[in-house]
């Protein structure tokens, strides 16, 4: 719950407003485009001290979570 706390506080301060966001939502939803998404993995990387694979696949908060997870343990 940790890792989704920090994330979500992570993508309200990337959209300067405040969102409500759950496992399903997707980036999509979120209003997100390519550009928006490499700023932000790039922005986790760093807050989280986590580096992602090039070929990251994830469509919503969720799967990013458990990306997430993975790569910290």
């Amino acid at each position: 719950m940790e890792i989704k706390n920090k994330l979500t506080g992570i993508l309200k301060d990337y959209r300067g407003e405040s969102i409500e966001v759950s496992d399903e939502t997707t980036f999509d939803q979120l209003g997100f485009d390519s550009l928006d998404k490499v700023e932000l993995l790039m922005k986790i990387e760093e807050d989280f001290g986590i580096m992602f694979n090039d070929d990251l696949q994830v469509e919503t908060i969720g799967q990013l979570v458990e990306k997430i997870a993975a790569l910290k343990k």
